[in-house]
């Protein structure tokens, strides 16, 4: 049985993660982190202690690190062996693989300590090298959502790459557009209804029947046009790109 909980990190998934958990009557017993001020601040909300020394870990059921890919590895040689987790979609469950008992806790949404979110409709993928880790952890998620997934590693890395392309690549897209917008003086805001509208049908259709647009019509007249309107070339480049994309994907 899992009581108590020490986080390693006090970023974006930290914080939200913890203060979902703390919520779901877990106990928080500890915030690790290298940053002070996050941490300590971290720490309050969540009624735990602090410390920036991972080897200063306070006697705990389950650690989780939610911190970047690429310091895992370096910061798992620093921890004792207490059953852990990390948060990570792209990184194997193998990186454990010194360990006794270990897994993944990914919730796959963009997560940020400043905006508050509900954790019950997130899923959250979980992965343990052992069945009764495997039940706790999804016992522990089950207490924060309604949408628990045991995903392995190979199939998590694909859901990540699919969550960056939908998510990361489509904000950037808005990103270009508010732009092109503020350059001729005209409000972002106008599009954001389309953009929600955009949004809410692929909830109960398939994209690939949502499609609309110039590139899905063929209408190369247009393209041309929009393309020599673009000023940056790196833009022009990505709206050719996908136009291309689109126009081989609907000549099918």
């Amino acid at each position: 049985m899992i009581k108590k909980i020490t986080i390693i990190g006090s970023g974006n998934v930290a914080t939200r993660l913890s203060l979902a958990l703390k919520k779901g009557n877990m106990e928080i017993v500890q915030i690790i982190s290298r940053n002070q001020q996050s941490g300590t601040e971290l720490a309050k909300k969540t009624t735990a202690l602090f410390s920036n020394n991972p080897k200063k870990i306070l006697k705990t059921d389950l650690i989780l690190i939610c911190v970047n890919d690429d310091e895992i590895i370096n910061l798992i040689k620093q921890l004792p062996n207490i059953p852990m987790v990390h948060t990570s979609g792209s990184t194997d469950i193998n990186v454990f693989k010194n360990q006794k008992n270990y897994g993944v806790f990914y919730p796959l949404q963009s997560l940020n300590k400043e905006l508050d979110i509900d954790f019950k409709n997130i899923p959250i993928c979980i992965e343990a090298n052992n069945n009764p880790l495997q039940k706790i952890l999804y016992q522990i998620a089950k207490n924060i959502s309604k949408n628990v997934i045991v995903l392995n590693s190979h199939q998590r890395k694909h859901l990540h790459l699919a969550a960056v392309i939908a998510s990361n690549f489509s904000n950037f897209s808005y990103l270009i557009a508010k732009k092109h917008l503020s350059e001729h003086k005209i409000d972002f805001s106008l599009l954001k209804p389309l953009i929600i509208y955009g949004s809410q049908k692929i909830l109960h259709n398939d994209p690939a029947l949502t499609q609309t647009g110039p590139a899905k019509r063929g209408d190369q007249k247009i393209i041309k046009e929009h393309l020599t309107m673009l000023k940056d070339q790196n833009h022009r480049k990505i709206y050719k790109l996908l136009s291309d994309n689109i126009l081989n994907e609907y000549a099918k």
